[in-house]
């Protein structure tokens, strides 16, 4: 009976090989760094398909945003009147819903990318983390171009950020960004077993955006909850515990032009914004971890249930 060969060659590694749920992290990053290149064609594939046919393309990245501000802008701005007690409601309203917006593509990217690739699956091998990473680089992308927005609208209000707020915008972008493709990852290898998955996601994600402070404030929220004593108050530390909270309030600190104004002292941003982004953020690293581990164990099958 001839003994299995073992194969040393580093350039006969496997892809996708099998690991235990524990180990094989540093084999998968280093999978993934090593397709960077492929990775970067599934990523222009990936916009190429998303504008291909449509007569605005990658304007239609601009849309969405910009519809949404108009309708929060009068319905919660001029229909409810928050826009008189809030300076530069649009601006602040819009710093919200450009995080919320690169979160959602994030997520709901991810969590189709498995299932809408699975011809390729079955014809190629290369490693699967490939697809839920290519579109969040195309999500990058697409919020590059609805950042753009805020510049015209520096110059209509003919205000800017102070050049030091804008230290805030890397660490809450980087909660956002770990934050979503932990929940990308574990529900795009959940998807291609259980397809409510997707369903349940985008209920989920609806719910998510008015537990989050895109269209109003942390002062607000503080206010609505003095009402009802205690439970209100353990209500306020529950609502802290959502990661999208502290990144969106990272986004205004870092983007709204009236943060440091007397009228914005109301909305009182929680004390100590830098150690929970910071701890969110170690939080969030363990669960995109775990994510991660879930998503490669699962991914051995994803060719045969797709």
């Amino acid at each position: 009976m001839q003994t299995p060969m073992l194969v040393d060659d580093p350039d006969l590694r496997l892809i996708n090989a099998p690991a235990t749920f524990w180990r094989g992290t540093a084999g998968n990053l280093r999978e993934v760094w090593d397709a960077r290149e492929l990775l970067r064609a599934f990523t222009s594939r990936e916009l190429r398909s998303r504008y291909k046919g449509s007569t605005l393309g990658w304007a239609w990245a601009l849309v969405k945003p910009l519809v949404m501000l108009l309708v929060y802008g009068l319905a919660v701005g001029v229909f409810l009147g928050a826009g008189r007690e809030t300076p530069q409601f649009m601006i602040f309203i819009y710093c919200g819903l450009l995080a919320w917006t690169l979160f959602s593509t994030i997520v709901t990217g991810a969590i189709g990318s498995v299932v809408a690739n699975g011809a390729l699956l079955s014809r190629a091998s290369f490693p699967r983390l490939l697809l839920p990473l290519s579109t969040l680089a195309a999500a990058l992308v697409d919020f590059a171009l609805q950042a753009s927005v805020l510049l015209v609208a520096y110059a209509l209000f003919q205000d800017l950020p102070e050049p030091s707020a804008l230290l805030w915008l890397p660490p809450a972008l980087l909660l956002l960004v770990v934050f979503a493709l932990a929940i990308g990852l574990f529900f795009a290898a959940v998807n291609v077993y259980v397809r409510d998955v997707g369903f349940l996601v985008d209920v989920s994600l609806t719910v998510g955006f008015w537990l989050t402070p895109v269209l109003y404030s942390y002062g607000q929220v503080v206010r609505g909850a003095q009402d009802f004593g205690v439970a209100g108050d353990i209500a306020t530390r529950i609502y802290m515990l959502n990661p999208m909270a502290n990144a969106v309030f990272g986004f205004h600190n870092a983007l709204w032009p009236a943060v440091d104004s007397p009228a914005a002292l109301a909305f009182a941003f929680p004390g100590r914004l830098d150690v929970r982004i910071a701890v969110m953020t170690a939080i969030c690293v363990v669960l995109l971890w775990l994510s991660m581990r879930v998503f490669v164990r699962l991914s051995a099958n994803f060719g045969q249930e797709v």
